[in-house]
């Protein structure tokens, strides 16, 4: 059983990982990310960690709302978590809205709660730009 403090503090660990994207802190963000982290993009396609970390450098986080979270147990050391975000960003020059559906699992590894895997499903029409 997962206590109210844990789910609370990877609820926190999770916003914190956009808060840091949208400050540009990629150091913090590549902290949160476990060895061995990869991603499954709106686009379907799988990234490792260090393509992540890369392509975290060309997009600029405009602002970003996350919610409906729910932290599903798999056992004492590693939960999913899922969550609805709206993000609107900014790459090369254009401005871009996106909806989607989020799952993060996170691994305690040695004391520290890390993510391994996240994966973003694309909800409305895809992605939506902005004029």
């Amino acid at each position: 059983m997962i206590s109210k403090e844990l789910e609370d503090k990877l609820i926190a660990k999770e916003r914190n990982i956009l808060a840091a994207q949208k400050r540009r802190d990629f150091p913090a963000v590549e902290a949160a990310l476990a060895h061995g982290f990869h991603e499954i993009g709106g686009s379907g396609q799988l990234y490792s960690k260090s393509q992540i970390l890369d392509r975290l450098k060309f997009v600029h986080v405009l602002d970003y709302s996350l919610e409906r979270f729910r932290l599903l147990p798999i056992d004492a050391t590693c939960v999913v978590l899922t969550y609805i975000a709206t993000v609107k960003r900014r790459y090369k020059g254009e401005e871009y809205s996106n909806l989607s559906y989020r799952s993060s699992t996170w691994v305690e590894r040695n004391g520290t709660w890390r993510v391994i895997f996240h994966q973003a499903t694309p909800l409305e029409s895809l992605t939506t730009k902005e004029a």
